[in-house]
């Protein structure tokens, strides 16, 4: 797990993973094996776990993965680069 994320009232737990580049359908299996440790090792009584797949790109294979996942949310990136004339 690349962060561990609490809200400010302590109720939720945000599992995060990011991707350098396309994110494909195994890093749901990944970010729910992190969040099934989460939620059996750290998460105290009343607290959710969710989780967070951040990538540059995704796929159709990782979209139908996710559409049956609600609660973890697919975030993809950008980069901007602007050449500034001093």
């Amino acid at each position: 797990m690349d962060i561990l994320a609490i809200s400010k009232d302590k109720k939720r737990l945000l599992v995060v993973e990011l991707k350098k580049g396309r994110a494909s359908d195994v890093v749901v299996g990944q970010a729910l094996r992190y969040m099934g440790y989460v939620q059996e090792e750290l998460a105290e009584e009343g607290q959710s776990v969710q989780g967070a797949i951040i990538a540059l790109e995704d796929d159709p294979r990782i979209r139908r993965a996710l559409a049956v996942v609600p609660n973890i949310a697919f975030y993809r990136y950008q980069i901007g680069f602007r050449l500034v004339k001093v």
